[in-house]
């Protein structure tokens, strides 16, 4: 189930322009991950179109999301999964093959100027040390068809929420970070600034489903919430704050195959 709530203040001409430029100009793009080839479905936003709320259950299908940014070489899969897992069933699954890379996959829908929370219910399946999951949010949206080259049409900056499971010597548990990233190597290797470097999250299962919240105030203040329980640590930043692109992403640590699973996302206007 998906839900889409009022148009930011478009008038019907515009939308209806949006909607012609739309069959005109999209089509399939192509892209590659290290082994097998990917067909994209066309879905192009325009900015007039930002929503001011959306959320998805990924009920039977993960559509319109699909795979937008990933470090070149890497072997990775963005499906869904019907599968059920404690309770919970119909998943987004972000896989990565190969150790210390990464894929970012999001709905190409724009989301609302802040004051907003993203919320994801997600965890690890099979964790190992470092691999990862998070929140993308206020990333560009450059105009040209997404994902394009995987080089620069769309997702060139943005913010990422990582969570993080850690196994040392036993002691198993969460961690979360923010990062600002502002570009990428020749590799897509993110180059950035850390907001908040790690932080553990205490008393959080790493094992277990969580709701984690990301809000993103009017001031430019971002903070965060599991299980409506406020975290530690806030950043300020405004850099980017327009209607702007946000999704999903999984990442591998030192081990390969980490798989993220979200069970739910949501994006909406909060005062």
């Amino acid at each position: 189930m998906q839900k889409y709530l009022h148009l930011m203040g478009v008038p019907a001409g515009w939308l209806l322009a949006g909607l012609m430029l739309l069959l005109a100009i999209a089509g399939p793009a192509l892209a590659r991950t290290g082994a097998d080839a990917l067909v994209y479905l066309p879905f192009v936003t325009s900015p007039l179109v930002a929503v001011e709320s959306y959320e998805t259950e990924f009920t039977d299908s993960i559509a319109p999301w699909t795979a937008v940014r990933w470090q070149k070489g890497a072997g990775f899969e963005v499906d869904h999964k019907d599968d059920c897992d404690r309770g919970r069933c119909d998943f987004l699954s972000i896989k990565v093959e190969d150790s210390e890379t990464y894929a970012i996959a999001s709905p190409l829908i724009l989301g609302p100027q802040r004051p907003y929370v993203i919320e994801t219910r997600a965890r690890l399946h099979e964790r190992e040390d470092k691999h990862q999951f998070g929140i993308v949010f206020g990333a560009d949206a450059g105009g040209a068809a997404c994902p394009g080259d995987n080089s620069n049409a769309c997702f060139n900056h943005y913010y990422e929420f990582r969570v993080r499971y850690r196994d040392v010597n036993g002691d198993q548990f969460l961690e979360y970070r923010l990062r600002r990233i502002d570009g990428h190597d020749g590799n897509n290797v993110e180059q950035g600034e850390d907001l908040i470097d790690w932080t553990r999250a205490d008393g959080v299962d790493p094992a277990d489903w969580h709701k984690w919240s990301v809000r993103y105030g009017v001031r430019g203040d971002i903070t965060f919430k599991v299980d409506n329980n406020t975290l530690a640590g806030s950043a300020q930043d405004t850099k980017y704050d327009d209607p702007l692109y946000f999704g999903l992403l999984g990442r591998a640590g030192e081990t390969e195959s980490a798989q993220a699973w979200f069970d739910s996302f949501s994006i909406a206007l909060q005062q």
